[in-house]
């Protein structure tokens, strides 16, 4: 089955993705004895920071609304198709919660750890990370799993997107948007409680 070229087995696959950093950070709040083995934390840290992409990478499926309708009405309302629009759009917004849960409670840990210093500079330090992420995912399609396969071929890449004009304005909204995304949520979510 799939909607406008875009399988829905991917759906279910990129949801799955997105709660694994959000399961990795959980697993070291649940256990306080592996944040303080070095080793543990070192690993469960990295896979969480490979991974961690992928909930904001939920943000791009509104792409798949582009051509998604060949019969418009005068009024430019597809009537075969509006449905799609709320479809992709609520698969997006999945990606709110993972992205603040998993990048939220990290910066905590690491806070605990490291300071107050050290956890103002985290998500700063990371969100243009995610966004490398993103620009592999998107136009790539290199996969988290690909940093242990082709390391390389990822460090190239990323020097790539820094000598073309049009990929470094895409990074730069890209990790402008995420910010925008991260610390509105953190203040409304803050002032909230």
């Amino acid at each position: 089955m799939e909607i406008n070229g875009y399988y829905l087995i991917f759906v279910l696959w990129n949801i799955f993705l997105a709660l694994l950093p959000c399961w990795a950070v959980y697993f070291l709040i649940q256990h306080r004895k592996f944040q303080r083995n070095r080793l543990i934390f070192g690993l469960v840290f990295l896979f969480w920071l490979a991974m961690l992409p992928n909930t904001a990478y939920l943000f791009l499926m509104v792409r798949h609304l582009v051509d998604y309708c060949a019969d418009y009405d005068k009024y430019r309302v597809c009537q075969t198709g509006s449905w799609m629009v709320m479809f992709f759009f609520t698969y997006a917004l999945i990606g709110l919660p993972t992205f603040y849960y998993a990048l939220g409670k990290m910066t905590e840990l690491v806070g605990k750890k490291w300071g107050t210093r050290v956890k103002r500079l985290f998500p700063l330090v990371v969100i243009p990370l995610t966004s490398i992420g993103l620009m592999f995912g998107l136009y790539e399609r290199f996969n988290s799993w690909d940093i242990l396969r082709r390391p390389w071929s990822l460090l190239e890449t990323t020097a790539g997107y820094f000598d073309t004009c049009y990929l470094t304005t895409d990074f730069l909204v890209f990790t402008f948007a995420l910010y925008l995304i991260y610390y509105l949520t953190d203040f409304f979510w803050k002032w909230r409680t």
